[in-house]
């Protein structure tokens, strides 16, 4: 199947694990990354260098508890994918899980399955580290990523809040958050929203 837009050739498409070499053009593509997901709802401070400092967070790890893949076209990394594998906490079985942390691919050459071959590579490397299972957070709004993950089998799991000092109601100070329509009930703790 060879539909990629602008002359492009998915045969000439290139996947590998990334090397050194790599490490620029890679956080450069992060910091596009992160821009995009400022239009979602993500709202940490914006910071001077993200694409490095995001690189530096697990470059130590590469190897061993992380991967980094990327794609390639003519020479010119595309596309990239991080996953790494974690354990959760004993009460949560103490099991190891792998974590799909952050993917981009260029808009130029989106399409034609870039994201998709780099998100099975990810997979699969966690598949040999031998976790339990793979998980990866995905921001509110962002329906592409969504519909991937889901495609290849992920399900909902959990959602995940924030609060903002500057969203935070403080209310009346009365400490119920029951609408007035229910406040005539007894508070009782066996009863649903106590």
């Amino acid at each position: 199947m060879d539909n990629a837009p602008d002359g492009y050739s998915e045969s000439a498409i290139i996947y590998r694990e990334a090397v050194e070499a790599d490490f620029p053009a890679v956080a450069a593509l992060y910091a596009k990354l992160d821009q995009l997901l400022r239009q979602y709802t993500y709202s940490f401070p914006a910071v001077d260098n993200v694409g490095d400092l995001w690189l530096d967070m697990f470059r130590r790890t590469l190897g061993r508890f992380s991967v980094l893949y990327v794609s390639e076209i003519d020479g010119e990394v595309v596309g990239f994918i991080v996953a790494r594998v974690k354990r959760v906490p004993e009460y949560l079985g103490g099991v190891m899980v792998g974590e799909l942390k952050d993917m981009w691919v260029e808009h130029k050459v989106r399409r034609f399955g870039i994201g998709e071959k780099l998100l099975r590579m990810a997979i699969e490397w966690c598949r040999e580290q031998n976790v339990y299972s793979c998980e990866a957070q995905i921001l509110v709004g962002n329906q592409p990523i969504i519909n991937l993950v889901e495609y290849l089998g992920m399900k909902k799991e959990l959602f995940q809040l924030r609060l903002s000092w500057e969203d935070y109601n403080q209310g009346s100070g009365s400490g119920d958050p029951r609408p007035a329509s229910n406040k005539s009930d007894a508070r009782d703790p066996s009863k649903p929203g106590y």
